[in-house]
C-alpha cells in the first residue's frame, strides 16, 4: 500500500493524525488541569494545618500570660520558629488585633504585601481564605510557577486576637507534573500512532479500497463494454453509489448510440446543405451568365458585320497587296476582339472548381471588368478603379469572388442604367477603390490588416426600408425577370466564408457604396 503526496490514502491518514493528537492533547490538558486542582487542593490542606499548628502553639503560649494579647515580646515565638524550621514554607507573617504585624519570616516586599493583605482580610471577615498566584506564557500547561497563600484568625476564647497568613511554594509540584507530563506525551505520540495506524486500516477497507476498485475498473473501461461495479450487491452507500454509476453509464452508452446517429444525421444533412448552397451559388451564376449573353450577342454582332465587310472588299481583284494586308489585320483584330468576348464569358460560365489559393484582388476587379465591356449597359458608364492598395492578396476562390464583384457591379450599373440619376445630365459613374485598412484585433492578435473595396455608383441610392433587407434570399425591387434576388445573399455568404464582410452604406438620390472587406494574406 503505497502514499502518494497527493493521494487519498495520504489525506485521510494525515487528517486521522491530526485528529486523534489533537485530541490526545486536549485530553492531556484536562488530565492536567485536574491533577493541577489535585495537588493544589492537597497543598491547601497541608497548609491550613500548618496554620492550626501556628495557632495552637500561639495560644499555648498565651495561657502563661496574664493578658491575652499578642505583641512582638511574646515568649512563645521561639517555639513557633521551632515549628516553622520543619515546615516548607516561603513565608509567614503574623498580625494582632490591630492589624500591626508581629512577626514575620524573610521575604520580599511583593510577597509580604500579599501576605499582610491577606492576613488583615482574613481579620476583618473571621474567615479561613486562601489565594492563588501563577504565572506562565501558557496557562493551561504546567510551564509556570507560583505560590499558595492562607490565612487564618488566632481566636482566643471567644475573640479573635490577630490573624496567620503562610505562603507555600508551589514550583516543586509543578516540576512533578512536568516530569509526568514527559511520560504523558510520549504515550499520546505512541497511542496516536497506533490509533491512525489501526483507524487508516478500517477506513481503507471500507472507503479507499472500493473506492480503488471503481477508478480502475473506470480507467480499465473500453467503449461498448459493459461497466459492472461488484459494489452493486452492498446496502451501504458505495453500493448506491455502484448502482447509480452502472445506470448513469448504462444511460451514457444509450445516449453515445443516439448522439451516433445524430452526428451522421447532420453529417448528412450538412453535405446536402453544402451541396443546395452550391446548387444556389451555381443557379445565381447561371443567372448572370444569362443575363451576360444577351449583352454579349449584341456585341458580337458589330465585330462579325465589320468582319464580313472586310470579306467583300477582299473579293475585288483591284486591290493592292498593301491594303488586302491591312483588311486581313483588322479582320483579325475583329476576331480577336470576338473570341476574347466569348472566352471571358466561357470561361465564367464553367463550373467552379472549389481551390482556395492566393489571388490578387485587384486582377480578379480586372477580369471582372473585363466580362462587363461588352455588354449595352456599359455604354454611358464611366469606369473608375483607384488601386490605393499596396498589397491585395487574399486567400479565395477565384471564380466565387468574381462572382461577388460581379453581382454587385450588376446592380450598380442596372441602377444606373435606368437613368435614375439626380439629373438626366449628369455623367453615370462607377468607381472601385482598393484599400488596406489596420483593424485592432482582440487579446493577445494584435492588429490585423484587410482589404477594402469599395465599390462606388452615384445612381438613385436605396431606401432605409430596403437597406435593411438587401441581403435576405430573394429579395429583389427589380421588375420581374430581371432578377432572381440571391446575388447578393449568395455573395455575403462567399464572403463570409472567406472570414470577410460586406458593408452598405447609400444615400437616396445620391448614389450607393458596397465596401467588400477581405482579411489580407501575407505569405
Amino acid at each position: 500500500m503505497k502514499l502518494s503526496a497527493y493521494s487519498l490514502k495520504t489525506g485521510i491518514f494525515a487528517t486521522l493524525v491530526f485528529v486523534l493528537l489533537l485530541a490526545m492533547l486536549l485530553l492531556d490538558i484536562v488530565m492536567i488541569k485536574m491533577a493541577e486542582q489535585d495537588m493544589v487542593n492537597a497543598e491547601k490542606k497541608k497548609g491550613i494545618l500548618l496554620l492550626r499548628t501556628i495557632e495552637q502553639t500561639l495560644l499555648t503560649g498565651l495561657k502563661g500570660q496574664t493578658e491575652d494579647v499578642l505583641d512582638t515580646a511574646s515568649p512563645f515565638f521561639q517555639g513557633l520558629h521551632h515549628v516553622l524550621d520543619t515546615k516548607s514554607l516561603s513565608g509567614v507573617l503574623l498580625i494582632n488585633d490591630s492589624g500591626a504585624t508581629i512577626f514575620e519570616t524573610q521575604m520580599g516586599e511583593g510577597d509580604r504585601g500579599a501576605l499582610s493583605a491577606l492576613a488583615v482580610q482574613s481579620l476583618r471577615t473571621q474567615k479561613d481564605l486562601s489565594d492563588l498566584s501563577t504565572r506562565g506564557a501558557f496557562p493551561f500547561l504546567p510551564l509556570k510557577r507560583g505560590h499558595l497563600l492562607l490565612a487564618t484568625p488566632i481566636v482566643y476564647g471567644k475573640r479573635v486576637i490577630g490573624a496567620a497568613s503562610v505562603q507555600i511554594p508551589l514550583h516543586g509540584m509543578y516540576s512533578t507534573i512536568r516530569q509526568s507530563q514527559k511520560v504523558v506525551l510520549f504515550y499520546v505520540l505512541l497511542n496516536t500512532l497506533f490509533l491512525a495506524l489501526f483507524g487508516f486500516y478500517l477506513l481503507y477497507r471500507s472507503i479507499i479500497r472500493p473506492i480503488n476498485r471503481l477508478v480502475r475498473r473506470a480507467e480499465e473501461f473500453k467503449e461498448g463494454e459493459t461497466f459492472l461495479l461488484s459494489s452493486e450487491t452492498r446496502h451501504n452507500e458505495f453500493g448506491k453509489l455502484s448502482r447509480a454509476v452502472n445506470m448513469t453509464l448504462r444511460g451514457l452508452e444509450d445516449s453515445k448510440a443516439e448522439l451516433r446517429e445524430s452526428i451522421e444525421s447532420l453529417e448528412n444533412t450538412n453535405r446536402e446543405l453544402r451541396q443546395a448552397q452550391e446548387e444556389l451559388v451555381r443557379s445565381e451564376k447561371l443567372a448572370s451568365v444569362g443575363r451576360l449573353a444577351s449583352g454579349v450577342a449584341h456585341e458580337i454582332g458589330n465585330p462579325i458585320g465589320i468582319v464580313l465587310g472586310y470579306l467583300d472588299l477582299l473579293k475585288g481583284s483591284d486591290l493592292k497587296k498593301s491594303e488586302q494586308a491591312d483588311f486581313i489585320a483588322r479582320i483579325e483584330k475583329e476576331i480577336d476582339r470576338v473570341n476574347r468576348t466569348i472566352g471571358n464569358l466561357l470561361d465564367f460560365s464553367r463550373p467552379s472548381k472549389g481551390e482556395v489559393k492566393a489571388v490578387s484582388v485587384q486582377q480578379i476587379i480586372d477580369d471582372t471588368l473585363d466580362i462587363l465591356k461588352p455588354q449595352p449597359m456599359m455604354t454611358d458608364i464611366r469606369v473608375v478603379v483607384d488601386r490605393e492598395a499596396a498589397q491585395d492578396t487574399v486567400l479565395a476562390d477565384p471564380d466565387k469572388l468574381k462572382q461577388v464583384f460581379l453581382n454587385i457591379a450588376m446592380n450598380a450599373l442596372d441602377a444606373m442604367a435606368a437613368n435614375q440619376t439626380k439629373h438626366a445630365s449628369d455623367s453615370k459613374q462607377f468607381s472601385i477603390i482598393t484599400r488596406l485598412v489596420s483593424e485592432s484585433g482582440s487579446g493577445t492578435s494584435g492588429s490585423t490588416t484587410r482589404v477594402h473595396v469599395d465599390c462606388i455608383d452615384n445612381g438613385p441610392g436605396i431606401s432605409a426600408k430596403d437597406l435593411s433587407r438587401i441581403f435576405d434570399p430573394f429579395y429583389t425591387t427589380k421588375e420581374p425577370g430581371k432578377g432572381t434576388g440571391l446575388g447578393l445573399s449568395v455573395s455575403l455568404r462567399i464572403v463570409e466564408d472567406m472570414g470577410g464582410d460586406i458593408k452598405v452604406r447609400s444615400d437616396v438620390g445620391k448614389g450607393t457604396t458596397m465596401t467588400v472587406i477581405l482579411p489580407l494574406y501575407e505569405s
